[in-house]
Parts: structure tokens; C-alpha cells; sequence
């Protein structure tokens, strides 16, 4: 592929955080005494935060206990992650190497806001590993809504959109890449994308090293 910008995901796809993040919910959760599970997390991968306490809100019929829950979920991810460290998702490094030595511009455009994310490339070692970064502080609309990758986009200096790839883990993400008329990749975490679903990204792939191979 003849590329000029790379836009990636980081939760899922960059930094293997989606346990981290399920687990502290599930720690909040059981605190709390909530019903939750993975099925009703997962609803929510790849999406943005003012979506999820809406809905959240709504299913659970309190406002106050979902902000406690939000709160100590936030409190439980720091402290695995101080405790555990934040690994990478396999082939980040590789594929990184072989986009910076192209000459090749990088992104970051993650759902997360700007202190978390800082919080997670700086644990990650990451500091350095991209050209732009775009938060959630950065746009009116979370994914699915495409604003988040027009902005990177728009960022990195409006590239050709042909010439301009996104690499994400969520079907949320695959579908706000489409939204913006970028081309995607999907690489998938959590969760496999159904079957009616797979003929939306130009492929669907194990890890960012098979991305590698694929773009050479």
C-alpha cells in the first residue's frame, strides 16, 4: 500500500488495556454489589464515555451510582496498572519501526481523554512513538461518529484519504473509520466481528506484525 498516515487506536490495539479496564469494572461492580458482566461491557468497546453513563444511567435507574461505579473503576485501572504494568498488543514495535523508517506519519486517536492517555503511553514507554495525538477532549462526538479520525486526519495535514489507513479492534472503531471514509484494518481483541460485519474493513487480521505484511 502507497500510505502517507497511519491512524491508530490505542485501547485494544496499542496497549492491551481492555482486561485492565474490564477488571477494574468488575472490582467497582462487585464493591458496589451491580449486576455487570463482559456481555454488557463489551456493548460499550470502543466507544466513548458520555454514550456509555447515558446508557448506563438508564439501565441501572441511578445516575449517582453509576458515577460512583465510574469513579472507582478509574481508581481500580490506575492501581492494576501500577501493579501490573500495560503491556503492548503484539507486533506494535514491529510495525511502528517499519512505518517510521518509510517515512511514514503516525497517529494516535483514542476515545480516551488526554490525561489518561498520556497516563498509558507513558507506562507503555510510548512517549515518542507517534507524530499526533487526538483525544476525546478533541472532537463533539465519540465513535461510531467519524470525528475523531477526520480530526487526526485534518491534524496530519489532510493527507489523500486513499493514501491514509486506520487500524483498530472494535467494530465502534471500524465503523467510524467507514463514517470518514478512511480505509481500516481491523485487528480484534476482545471480541471476533460477526459474520455479516466482515466485509466492512480491507481486512481482518491477527496482529499489527500481520499489518506489516499486509501494507508492504
Amino acid at each position: 500500500m502507497n500510505l502517507d498516515l497511519v491512524i491508530f487506536d490505542m485501547d485494544g490495539l496499542v496497549v492491551d488495556s481492555e482486561k485492565v479496564y474490564f477488571k477494574a469494572n468488575m472490582l467497582a461492580a462487585e464493591a458496589l454489589k451491580m449486576p455487570y458482566s463482559f456481555e454488557y461491557y463489551r456493548q460499550y468497546i470502543g466507544a466513548g464515555t458520555e454514550e456509555m453513563l447515558n446508557k448506563m444511567s438508564n439501565d441501572y435507574g441511578s445516575q449517582k451510582l453509576v458515577d460512583e461505579f465510574i469513579r472507582l473503576s478509574r481508581e481500580n485501572v490506575y492501581e492494576l496498572v501500577e501493579k501490573d504494568g500495560l503491556p503492548l498488543k503484539k507486533g506494535f514495535m514491529e510495525l511502528s519501526e517499519y512505518l517510521h523508517d518509510s517515512h511514514i506519519n503516525k497517529a494516535l486517536a483514542s476515545s480516551n481523554d488526554k490525561r489518561a492517555i498520556d497516563y498509558f503511553l507513558e507506562k507503555a514507554h510510548l512517549q515518542k512513538q507517534f507524530d499526533y495525538i487526538v483525544s476525546t477532549d478533541d472532537v463533539a462526538h465519540a465513535k461510531p461518529a467519524p470525528d475523531i479520525f477526520n480530526k487526526a486526519w485534518s491534524v496530519a495535514d489532510e493527507p489523500d484519504k486513499k493514501k491514509t489507513l486506520v487500524l483498530e479492534d472494535s467494530i465502534n472503531g471500524i465503523n467510524a473509520a467507514i463514517s470518514a471514509n478512511i480505509p481500516a484494518i481491523m485487528i480484534p481483541d476482545l471480541i471476533e466481528p460477526p459474520e455479516q460485519f466482515r466485509q466492512k474493513p480491507l481486512a481482518i487480521l491477527d496482529d499489527l506484525a500481520a499489518v506489516r505484511s499486509f501494507i508492504q
